[in-house]
């Protein structure tokens, strides 16, 4: 799959793929969140973008109601400030163009957490929009200072085609599975127990196998590496 990218000439947002670390799994105990290979993964599904200052603002509404507007206090060059409905709207400066029967999934970043602000989940249709894509935040926190701190992630950005989407079909079934089907999931819980009494990790999932050792499917991956290659210099 093919992306270009198109950066606004002399605006500084930062454009990459995004980094497995996250603050809250660094103060975690032993750093032991990153041991959680579902997370871990995820973490770096997308690109992303972010700006080289801090961004505050705040809005004057209330738990109730909408009503009342963003002050933008710092960082106002990156974002749009004649927002409704107690939302904040990021410029990205990037324009994207891609393949046909590519669309851009922009969601939240995975398993980054703001106090007061959450990411909308949006679907781009690049053909359509020609200009540097905006992201937006719904604000939560009514009358409190929020910053977003420089170099924060904005957005998780996932190429996927909608075509390749529609008309998938699930197949739903009742099914009254054998005694040793849960049987062997609660030995399977049991073993993770007493695994997990000695501050151990028991790598079944990671190692994509069951607690006597016995392979379990695979994974399709272990790692997502996405790449950029870099275009400025030759302009």
């Amino acid at each position: 799959m093919k992306i270009d990218v198109y950066r606004k000439r002399d605006f500084d947002s930062d454009f990459y793929p995004l980094p497995p670390k996250r603050d809250w799994m660094d103060d975690t105990f032993d750093k032991h969140a990153y041991r959680c290979f579902p997370v871990n993964i995820a973490n770096t599904l997308g690109w992303t973008f972010s700006f080289p200052k801090d961004i505050s603002f705040i809005w004057d509404g209330n738990s109730t109601s909408e009503d009342g507007h963003v002050k933008v206090l710092s960082g106002e060059e990156y974002v749009f400030t004649n927002r409704a409905n107690a939302t904040i709207s990021f410029n990205s400066g990037l324009t994207f163009m891609t393949e046909e029967n590519v669309s851009l999934l922009m969601m939240p970043v995975p398993n980054q957490f703001i106090d007061g602000v959450q990411g909308f989940t949006t679907m781009i249709s690049t053909s359509v929009l020609t200009t540097p894509i905006p992201y937006a935040w719904k604000i939560t926190k009514a009358n409190e200072v929020i910053t977003i701190p420089a170099n924060t992630p904005i957005v998780s950005i996932i190429p996927i085609s909608l075509t390749d989407v529609q008309n998938t079909e699930v197949h739903l079934y009742v099914e009254n599975f054998p005694y040793e089907h849960f049987k062997k999931i609660s030995d399977y819980a049991n073993a993770s127990h007493e695994i997990s009494k000695k501050q151990s990790w028991t790598n079944f999932y990671r190692d994509a196998v069951d607690h006597e050792g016995n392979q379990q499917g695979n994974h399709e991956l272990k790692s997502l590496k996405l790449k950029i290659t870099d275009h400025r210099d030759s302009n």
